[in-house]
């Protein structure tokens, strides 16, 4: 069965059954009317040529000129087809260039029914050609004739019509357009017999006949049996006229000119085919592009350009757009508890259904996704809240009972407000209760908007911040918990800006995560610590090693083995005086490419440190997948250190797992004796906290060492 499928679905696309989406067939009509500009331009200047060689070159009206009492009579008989299809030719190529047009002015559209109005009043020219005697039996060339003049008026109509649908739905792919381009067609192909059964006795048949054929078949683009069927049926009439020219007898002998139309027939019918597939090939790489530029590409949903685009553009058509409209930021909290217990493909589905779901609940309105677990929705300010309620139920019911909550930031939007910038604020508002179990809405208010004008402003200085080593690197000493004596620091970012002064970590760390800049700041920190760990060598101050924090995005954004690499070589470091603290979190995602870089990490003489280790959700997982130099707990287990006997069970199960995995531990968060005393007892081998050091500028760092202040351990680090 899958074989004659297969075979079935080969003959669909080769004779083109297979049905094309509407920007395919838009596209086609376009290229086709695009392709009658060149054809019908290239016919009237050859119609041309031909009627002025009626009256110079084969001079038939100046010979006959005294013979005609009625010389329009005279024109009419020598230049009438000639010029009826030059009319026609003219009403393509105009028809064309104004529908290629973009802006539609008052004069194409009066130029275009002033051209279909002529198509449409030539026709009752017949008559007059009828009075003449022009046209008169059952010969082929009036037969012909009388057909063109049929077909004029319903050009023309076509052509009106084509113009007040443009008008009325500023939209050109119509089927009026497509219908002008057939009655051309038609036309051409009628000329192109008639002229050519004339001049059989001549042996001229073939130039015309097979130009036209040609420009028809070729130069426009058809469906390939319908492009086999016309010229079949085309063939056959002109075949069958041929072989009955002037009442002669059908032979059972082909001569060598019918054998050559049947060739050049077969050979045209291929040439139609090839057209036909390459046209539609590039017709379906163009609406894969456009369909990437404004659809989301796993949820398929629109992304967040085509919503900002739709909204300026309706803004400026109607100035009362934005009034009692609301930008919706949705956000799946909770939702890395999908991925870490069902997996990665199931939290794809998990994110597709939701935004199915966000698009039914928000009928009407304009929905998109913005990234990850995050989707944006500008719809009417009353009511909404109802809509929540029902995305949240259906979210539910499509988690098979994991606890995951919707959080929504909502923004309503001032006249000035750009969209993105909108949908920033709308986010910044999700972003407040994000960890606030009870609430699920929140409202951007002016009493957010400081606030929210620092967040722009940390992404608007970042790089200036950077350049004028605004953003520096304190060192928190790390100590061997035995002997209290230095064996480390870690580096911690702080920016001090000349604006908002000291900026808290707070203030920009998550600002930097959100926006996907983070990895700038990693990177200066990298070599902010090289240049000053070179510099202190040089001065012949001591120094101790320096862990410096690398989050998911860094992985994702920037080569991290390059940054280090480069920045170690460029100051000539010793690489054990470099520790990558790589956060939990960062390990949850493309275990195999993390899996690379941590071994081409390790073989490359680095520790490997693993931060924030019982944060998360997966750490014991984290454990078994890979392998690290140093485990640090998390502070989060000395919080309740004095009330909650199980913090001593658990810090000491977690020393003792790593001891037997082969891996050091260093507990941060240590703010009293008691605790540093704890860990000691159970094994833990480093301490970090306030008990031992806050983290201090570089430069105070290393006269606290120089001073005697921190005591470096003399074991190895």
């Amino acid at each position: 069965m899958n074989k004659v499928k297969k075979a079935w679905d080969f003959i669909r696309d080769i004779f083109g059954f297979r049905k094309n989406s509407s920007y395919v067939k838009s596209y086609l009509n376009d290229s086709n009317v695009k392709s009658s500009i060149y054809m019908s331009f290239i016919i009237i200047l050859l119609e041309i040529w031909m009627i002025l060689r009626r009256f110079y070159l084969d001079k038939y009206i100046p010979d006959h000129w005294a013979q005609f009492d009625d010389k329009f009579q005279l024109l009419f008989a020598y230049t009438g087809q000639y010029v009826l299809f030059t009319l026609s030719s003219v009403s393509m190529f105009l028809f064309g260039i104004f529908y290629q047009k973009e802006n539609k002015t008052k004069g194409t559209f009066i130029a275009s029914l002033i051209i279909g109005a002529l198509d449409i009043l030539w026709f009752f020219l017949l008559f007059v050609e009828i009075g003449y005697g022009n046209v008169k039996g059952a010969s082929v060339s009036s037969v012909i004739t009388i057909i063109i003049y049929s077909i004029m008026p319903i050009l023309g109509a076509f052509i009106i019509a084509n113009t007040f649908y443009s008008k009325k739905y500023d939209n050109d792919n119509s089927a009026f357009s497509t219908g002008v381009v057939i009655c051309f067609s038609l036309i051409c192909l009628l000329f192109g017999i008639s002229v050519g059964y004339s001049d059989f006795t001549k042996s001229r048949m073939i130039i015309c006949f097979l130009t036209m054929v040609i420009f028809v078949a070729c130069l426009l683009i058809w469906k390939p049996y319908f492009s086999m069927l016309m010229l079949i049926g085309i063939f056959l009439v002109f075949f069958y006229m041929l072989r009955n020219f002037e009442g002669r007898p059908m032979s059972d002998e082909l001569s060598g000119d019918e054998i050559n139309y049947i060739t050049f027939l077969i050979s045209l019918s291929m040439v139609t085919m090839s057209i036909y597939q390459q046209r539609v090939t590039e017709a379906k790489k163009d609406e894969k592009l456009i369909h990437d530029a404004i659809y989301d590409h796993l949820s398929g949903i629109h992304n967040v350009k085509y919503m900002s685009d739709r909204i300026v553009t309706e803004s400026m058509i109607n100035t009362n757009y934005l009034d009692d409209k609301i930008y919706l930021f949705i956000n799946i909290a909770n939702f890395r508890i999908i991925n870490d217990q069902k997996g990665f493909d199931f939290g794809d589905r998990f994110l597709i259904r939701f935004a199915k779901n966000v698009e039914r609940v928000f009928k009407g309105d304009l929905v998109s996704r913005q990234a990850d677990d995050h989707y944006v929705v500008f719809t009417n300010a009353d009511a909404f809240m109802e809509k929540l309620d029902r995305l949240e139920k259906l979210m539910l019911e499509a988690s098979e009972g994991l606890y995951i909550r919707i959080k929504c930031g909502g923004y309503r939007p001032k006249p000035t407000d750009s969209p993105n910038r909108s949908i920033d604020k709308a986010r910044y508002a999700c972003g407040i209760i994000k960890r606030k179990s009870d609430v699920r809405f929140l409202e951007y208010t002016d009493e957010m908007d400081e606030k929210f004008k620092k967040r722009q402003y940390v992404v608007n200085h970042l790089n200036e911040a950077i350049e004028k080593d605004w953003i520096k690197a304190y060192y928190q000493p790390v100590v061997w918990c035995d002997t209290k004596h230095l064996c480390g620091a870690e580096a911690l970012a702080r920016w001090i800006d000349p604006v908002y002064g000291f900026l808290s970590p707070a203030d920009f760390i998550p600002v930097l995560e959100d926006t996907r800049l983070i990895y700038k700041l990693d990177e200066a920190i990298v070599k902010y610590v090289c240049s000053n760990m070179r510099r202190a060598i040089d001065e012949g101050r001591p120094v101790v090693p320096v862990s410096i924090n690398f989050s998911r995005l860094d992985f994702e954004l920037m080569d991290v083995v390059n940054v280090i690499e480069e920045n170690v070589a460029k100051y000539n470091i010793d690489k054990s005086f470099i520790h990558v603290e790589i956060t939990e979190s960062a390990l949850s995602n493309e275990i195999d490419t993390m899996t690379k870089t941590l071994k081409e990490l390790e073989s490359r003489g680095y520790a490997i440190w693993l931060d924030d280790f019982g944060s998360g959700y997966s750490s014991l997982n984290v454990l078994k997948d890979f392998k690290f130099d140093v485990i640090k707990i998390d502070m989060t287990f000395l919080s309740n250190f004095d009330t909650n006997e199980k913090t001593k069970d658990v810090l000491d199960c977690i020393i003792h797992l790593a001891d037997r995995l082969g891996m050091k531990t260093l507990s941060e968060g240590v703010e009293t004796k008691a605790e540093a005393d704890f860990l000691q007892s159970i094994g833990c081998g480093r301490l970090q906290g306030y008990l031992f050091g806050k983290p201090y500028k570089v430069n105070d760092f290393e006269d606290m060492i120089q001073n005697g202040d921190f005591t470096i351990a003399k074991e190895k680090f």
